[in-house]
């Protein structure tokens, strides 16, 4: 971005009342505690707020990262030029717009964690978001993602989003027209980047015991992950029938360290920043793997997080 677009993009920012920092390091917002320094970090809070900063960005020809709150992206050493969008900041409204005998279905705004739905929902005897126990990061990227388990993932409870594209122009995407796949969202109709604000989650009535049986199922599963260290939750994708961390074990590199970033002895599919670790070393250790997985398996793993 050149002098004249960023002073222009600034005094934009500062007029609108919009947060942003500058020259702030990406590994605070990051959950391995890794990164390097970034130019222009914007923190919009509500729609308004994010359609005023897109148009900002479109006026001054500006491209531009968008983040959660940063628990699947790896931030390279490498300063980063472009404006990043964080939602950390943004709406975390939840009501409840529709409930009858059997179902409830949740208005979120996509700033909200689903660890706090979860809460909501076990204390308002809903069920049917019990999987979320232990997913981090925001709703809105965790609809991006269709986060998950085997037993269900969010495509599943999503009865319609709410968007803004990158030209500013807000609609309302209802289930038909939302493709879920693994670890992906497609939009019919829907061309070049966009911002989730906002899921409609369709649950059903439980009641607070049956819940929190069911939870017990992902608390067992999560207690194999390292998650009181810091990660950035699973690299790779699992192949077809596969599970990646059972690929990366059998070829010899579960507890394998690079510098400050190890395998996990607890699960090998979480790379964790022991101390001092660097973006180098995470990548590093990721082409290993990859080269590795594919020349003794025949199997080729695509990283699951975001590389920035």
């Amino acid at each position: 971005m050149n002098k004249k677009r960023r002073t222009d993009l600034l005094i934009g920012l500062k007029e609108h009342k919009i947060e942003f920092l500058e020259n702030e390091s990406m590994s605070a917002y990051s959950s391995i505690k890794i990164g390097g320094l970034t130019d222009l970090i914007i923190f919009p809070k509500n729609e308004a707020e994010l359609i005023s900063v897109v148009n900002l960005l479109k006026v001054n020809l500006c491209g531009y990262y968008i983040i959660g709150r940063g628990t699947n992206t790896l931030f390279k050493d490498a300063r980063i030029c472009m404006p990043v969008i964080s939602f950390k900041r943004f709406n975390t409204s939840l009501s409840e717009i529709k409930k009858n005998e059997s179902e409830t279905v949740l208005d979120v705004g996509a700033g909200m964690s689903p660890s706090k739905i979860l809460n909501y929902a076990i204390k308002n005897s809903i069920g049917g978001c019990e999987f979320f126990y232990g997913i981090p990061g925001t709703l809105g990227g965790a609809v991006r993602m269709n986060a998950g388990s085997k037993e269900s993932v969010i495509g599943n409870i999503i009865d319609a989003i709410e968007i803004i594209t990158d030209e500013g122009i807000k609609y309302i995407i209802k289930k038909n027209d939302l493709k879920f796949s693994y670890r992906s969202l497609d939009i019919d109709g829907i061309q070049g980047n966009y911002f989730i604000t906002k899921a409609y989650l369709k649950l059903y009535n439980s009641s607070e015991s049956k819940i929190k049986e069911n939870i017990e199922v992902f608390k067992k599963r999560k207690s194999s992950q390292p998650l009181g260290e810091f990660s950035l939750g699973c690299i790779f994708k699992n192949p077809s029938g596969v599970s990646a961390g059972k690929v990366i074990e059998e070829i010899g590199f579960k507890g394998f360290s690079k510098g400050g970033a190890s395998v996990s002895e607890k699960h090998a599919n979480f790379i964790v920043n022991k101390g001092g670790a660097k973006p180098d070393d995470i990548m590093s250790l990721i082409r290993n793997i990859q080269e590795k997985a594919l020349s003794h398996k025949g199997i080729k793993l695509n990283t699951e997080i975001k590389i920035i």
